[in-house]
């Protein structure tokens, strides 16, 4: 193995290779068949499974290209599915040939469909529904035929409003109000459809494209790297408001403290922006009707410039009243992306208090070109939380609880250098790349800042350069890991390479990593050595439920010296938290969910009327749908916070308590 490998060349750092066009080429331009082909190529050099794009990556492509408008099958006919399958085993010839003309087709009888439920749905709207009338709705459809006719599209879309309709009313919604609410749902989303610009179709067509290889490649558009860049660096330049788009206008969500909007104090939450201007003398172009990533675009701006929001704003007598408001735009930290570190109590033995550390991580983040331009002073995860590291030394705090419950990520080498916080010099973390070399990532301090007891949280959620971390403290015999029965599974690396300021850059999977123990953290996760109740445990979720996810593996183990052997004391914590568990309250009802879970197999494919007023009694609270994309309600997860922390920190008290009377054993691991 390769003992010195330069970071920079997996992580997230952007690797500039230009396909065509100048890099002062405008953003705007149409992406042609020729981008298409070219960017289709440097993909397939650079992905790590190297396979050909062929017949069957064709068919996939098509079934992506469909399902990213309608995974639901509410809107394509049968008929418009059936006269797809030509391109079925061509899209790959087409496309290596420059010609996209499918994706055009494709999305404009999308756009003639949703126009044309627009008006089902009015319609429906206006009728009768009858919500006591037991009826069923089979909750995911991608599997379920698509309507073959008008009838059966009246039919299907009766059903889906009645019980859109069910959920607002059993959550105490008056019914004009929910007819009002869905007719908005639907206008919104149609406008959006029919505003859809030539790149944005291009776009879907390749991402269509790079998830036939793999869930974690894709194509960045100019307006998507930009946010991918701000999400890295936690920072960018703007007024500082949360923005959402909402029945063809952009309405402010929240003013970020402390950044420009909330210095100058004029704009208000639900402001609606219906003009944007430029200087103090630029003309209003109205923002009515634009997409929001176009409205952002015109707001933000770089730093010291000025931008004026003409706003409507609902008065005392609910008449909307237009305010104009000039602000300086200012650089903006994304605070509640950041590390937090917080100081706790707990009793120990004899009552007296036992002093610890929380370190709420939310993800793995750096600002890459200010690191660039400025080594001593730049923003990242690592520094962050070294800082407050230091900080809970200087109050003697007697354990740290690193929390990754959520952290899907972000940049590799922040995960090898926030390793080197905590473990002495070693390898961290291995890499297979695209031509099945492997080399090994080494923590690069000689000596860690904290070297007291230390448990690391996780969860379904916590992904990528979390599993790596955490894989790394446990294989060291470092730290106690406490959460979910598994952590997400995602044991890739993506590249980004840009290709030009006007095509933007593709996020390509370039290697996988393996923890220093041999494992490979794809698909399997990083299995906690005390496993909490919870319902995440018995879904289908992770990695290995992503459509062409890779597959698990492991490779030689590496040499290094682990820090301790903490497999003595773990019958002892985990029959602890087994007996707190049976009989705290929060957990006893995260069991019975999990039984009523398993007991109805098919209510989780279906929902019926009877079930949601049944749940509706029983919970004595209104039903609030379930994100998208989340298998669990976000509010319930954020209920559990607080309890699931709370016995994380008894553990670590028996950590500690057991730790105190027997010293760690340490033991050199050879290489085999």
């Amino acid at each position: 193995m390769h003992r010195y490998f330069k970071i920079a060349a997996i992580a997230a750092l952007l690797v500039f290779t230009t396909l065509q066009g100048s890099a002062s080429a405008r953003s705007d331009t149409n992406l042609n068949g020729e981008d298409v082909a070219g960017i289709v190529k440097m993909f397939l050099r650079s992905h790590f499974s190297r396979a050909k794009f062929d017949d069957t990556h064709s068919s996939e492509m098509l079934v992506n290209f469909i399902n990213r408008f309608d995974s639901g099958h509410y809107y394509f006919l049968q008929r418009d599915i059936d006269e797809f399958q030509a391109y079925s085993r061509r899209l790959d010839d087409l496309t290596m040939d420059g010609d996209i003309k499918p994706a055009f087709t494709i999305f404009e009888r999308f756009r003639k469909r949703v126009n044309e439920r627009a008006e089902v749905i009015a319609g429906l709207l206006e009728g009768k529904f009858d919500l006591k009338s037991q009826d069923s709705l089979i909750r995911d459809r991608k599997q379920e035929p698509f309507p073959k006719d008008d009838a059966d599209v009246k039919r299907l879309w009766a059903k889906k409003l009645k019980f859109e309709m069910l959920e607002q009313v059993l959550a105490d919604t008056k019914d004009s109000e929910a007819r009002k609410n869905l007719n908005q749902r639907y206008r919104s989303f149609r406008i959006q459809i029919n505003r859809y610009k030539p790149n944005d179709v291009v776009t879907a067509y390749l991402n269509a494209f790079t998830s036939a290889y793999d869930p974690h490649s894709s194509y960045l558009s100019p307006d998507d790297l930009e946010n991918f860049n701000i999400s890295l660096r936690l920072s960018l330049e703007g007024i500082g408001a949360t923005l959402r788009w909402e029945d063809g206008v952009t309405v402010v969500t929240s003013i970020i403290p402390g950044g420009a909007a909330w210095r100058e104090g004029s704009l208000k939450k639900e402001d609606k922006i219906v003009g944007v201007a430029q200087g103090q003398d630029g003309e209003f172009q109205d923002m009515r009707y634009l997409r929001l990533i176009d409205v952002v675009k015109r707001i933000r701006g770089k730093r010291g410039t000025t931008v004026r929001l003409a706003v409507l704003r609902k008065s005392e007598k609910a008449l909307e009243t237009r305010h104009e408001i000039a602000i300086v735009r200012d650089k903006i930290i994304l605070k509640e992306g950041e590390a937090k570190g917080t100081i706790m109590e707990r009793p120990g033995k004899g009552g007296a208090p036992l002093k610890l550390g929380v370190i709420k991580l939310p993800s793995f983040y750096v600002d890459f070109s200010k690191r660039h331009s400025n080594p001593k002073d730049f923003k990242s995860s690592s520094r962050d939380v070294a800082n407050i590291l230091k900080d809970f030394k200087a109050k003697k705090v007697q354990g740290v609880v690193l929390d990754l419950r959520d952290n899907g990520g972000g940049g590799l080498d922040e995960a090898v250098q926030l390793s080197g916080l905590f473990l002495r010099k070693g390898p961290v973390v291995m890499v297979k790349n695209i031509r099945g070399r492997i080399s090994v990532l080494y923590n690069p301090h000689s000596r860690p800042v904290y070297e007291g007891p230390l448990l690391v949280m996780t969860n379904r959620y916590s992904a990528s350069a979390s599993e790596i971390l955490a894989g790394a403290l446990k294989d060291y015999g470092r730290a106690l890991l406490v959460g979910e029965r598994a952590t997400f599974g995602k044991g890739t690396v993506q590249n980004i390479i840009q290709i030009s300021n006007r095509l933007g850059a593709l996020k390509t999977t370039v290697a996988k990593f393996y923890r220093p123990g041999s494992s490979s953290t794809q698909n399997k996760g990083v299995e906690p050595d005390v496993v909490l109740s919870s319902l995440n445990n018995h879904l289908d979720m992770g990695e290995s439920s992503l459509q062409n996810a890779m597959s698990w593996d492991s490779i030689r183990r590496a040499t290094f010296q682990p820090w301790a052997d903490l497999s003595p004391f773990l019958p002892v914590i985990q029959e602890r938290s087994r007996q707190r568990q049976r009989n705290h309250p929060e957990f006893v009802k995260i069991r019975e969910r999990v039984a009523e879970y398993l007991e109805n197999e098919n209510y989780r494919k279906v929902v019926t009327v009877s079930r949601m007023i049944e749940s509706r009694k029983k919970n004595g609270k209104p039903i609030r749908p379930k994100p998208r994309n989340r298998l669990v309600p976000r509010d319930d997860k954020e209920e559990r916070e607080d309890f699931v922390l709370d016995e994380s920190l008894q553990i670590m008290v028996d950590y500690i308590q057991l730790q105190r009377k027997q010293p760690l054993n340490q033991v050199v691991i050879r290489k085999q």
